[in-house]
């Protein structure tokens, strides 16, 4: 079942590759990838933060893809070893883990709903300026697939449209957290929890039609070891957000313990609190330690209980959903990080510079959205003439990997798109998402003092 799911088989293909040969390759690029290098810039949970000791996105991603190899080896040891290659199935799952937010973009979730507010305020008229007529019937759906900026959709896009990693099918699979979405009239025949969420950009689509066909996964479902990939992120981040706010000092130790105790986490939280803070090696490595261990084997029992559902698609829940009591103890966590750190003032101050640098970034360059087709395509040709001298300066600090990527996807006429001048704009706009959303936090504030003269 697995081979069918997990198959050595890439998009762009030089020949036959054994599978677990072709999942070390992938490994190779990934990990040799610079959009994981920026991970080491971009915020975890403190913007623009120097302090080594506090997580990034890189550490968090390390450790995410530490804790997806524990659960994989313990399911692993509970499944026929005839039904899987176990090295490949393993790599797998650490590489989706590694990945699971190359796509963000400066400043995080944080960073997310700054995009998204500022295309929804601005979108319209920038549409309106570029162009000389009423938009098409199609473009209320391309308009809903652009306001939403996501970072695990980018992720599809980062390492396959932009990158070009050519991963194998699986490994892409792997990746994509949330299932493609239904199209108008379109009815999947089974609820999953994560429908609401945008996982697969509308220029994104094909590839993962192709790749769900190829490897037998039904509409809307997700490949199984992305279930994995989920349990190991949730299990990292829940503990670490709230040990690096104490190093950090927005919370002390003993507010933390008071707030877990003053939750309702059950016996388990009881014990839990009272071993880690008699142990002698020091309170968050005694209390990640355990948590860990018991949420790993929860998520690989689960896992492996429910297997035949996760493999046919039909599963519709997390690994670690339910009342369980290590399972409770994760959801006390999120909600004290959320009461006790995320709003605190010294967090939200960060996220308030961070939120002038990203909006002051993608208002200056909307001039390159508002410009009619013919205009940019000057611009591309190396053109620009003296009206769009500010234009012609924007344009040339853009990636030139990015400006491939556009090339490529407006050079031939996608019949999906009615329109060709709305295939172009739809682009465009992704290039610029693409060149914002893959600025670190560091790039994106200094970007924004050189835009605005500080």
């Amino acid at each position: 079942m697995y081979q069918r799911l997990i198959p050595s088989l890439r998009i762009h293909s030089w020949g036959d590759e054994p599978l677990l040969e072709a999942t070390e390759q992938d490994r190779a690029r990934i990990v040799q990838a610079a959009p994981v290098r920026r991970l080491q810039q971009k915020t975890q949970v403190f913007p623009l933060d120097v302090k080594a000791s506090v997580r990034s996105r890189l550490t968090h991603s390390l450790e995410v893809q530490e804790t997806g190899r524990q659960i994989s080896r313990r399911i692993l040891a509970q499944l026929p070893a005839s039904t899987v290659c176990e090295g490949a199935f393993i790599n797998l799952v650490e590489m989706s883990c590694l990945l699971h937010d190359v796509g963000n973009p400066p400043f995080g979730h944080f960073g997310e709903q700054v995009m998204s507010q500022w295309l929804a305020q601005t979108l319209d008229d920038l549409f309106a300026s570029a162009h000389d007529q009423l938009p098409s019937p199609q473009w209320a759906e391309l308009r809903q697939d652009l306001l939403v900026f996501d970072g695990n959709a980018q992720s599809l896009r980062l390492v396959h449209s932009l990158h070009e990693l050519n991963l194998t099918l699986g490994q892409l699979a792997a990746l994509c957290k949330y299932p493609q979405q239904p199209t108008p009239g379109q009815h999947f025949g089974q609820h999953h929890g994560w429908a609401s969420k945008r996982g697969i950009f509308f220029s994104e689509q094909p590839l993962y039609q192709a790749l769900s066909q190829q490897l037998g996964l039904a509409p809307g479902c997700r490949h199984p070891l992305v279930y994995i990939m989920e349990a190991a992120d949730d299990i990292s981040y829940c503990i670490a957000d709230l040990e690096d706010a104490v190093d950090r000092r927005i919370l002390t130790l003993s507010e933390l313990q008071q707030a877990l105790q003053s939750a309702d986490g059950g016996d388990y939280m009881a014990v839990l609190l009272t071993r880690a803070t008699a142990s002698e090696r020091g309170f968050f490595p005694h209390f990640r330690q355990q948590l860990t261990r018991d949420l790993v084997t929860l998520a690989a029992d689960t896992y492996v209980g429910e297997h035949e559902a996760i493999l046919s698609g039909a599963y519709p829940q997390a690994l670690l959903h339910g009342q369980a009591p290590a399972a409770r103890v994760l959801d006390v966590l999120k909600q004290v990080a959320r009461e006790q750190v995320f709003m605190r003032p010294e967090v939200e101050a960060l996220e308030l510079e961070g939120y002038a640098a990203l909006r002051g970034v993608l208002s200056t360059y909307a001039c390159l959205l508002a410009l009619p087709a013919a205009q940019f395509e000057r611009l591309l040709a190396g053109k620009g003439g003296s009206e769009l001298f500010f234009a012609r300066r924007l344009f040339h600090r853009l990636s030139a990997r990015h400006l491939k990527a556009y090339r490529l996807a407006v050079a031939t006429a996608d019949p999906r798109f009615v329109s060709a001048a709305e295939q172009e704009w739809y682009y465009r706009v992704r290039l610029l998402l693409d060149y914002v959303s893959g600025m670190t936090d560091t790039y994106a504030l200094e970007e924004f003092r050189l835009l605005s003269g500080i």
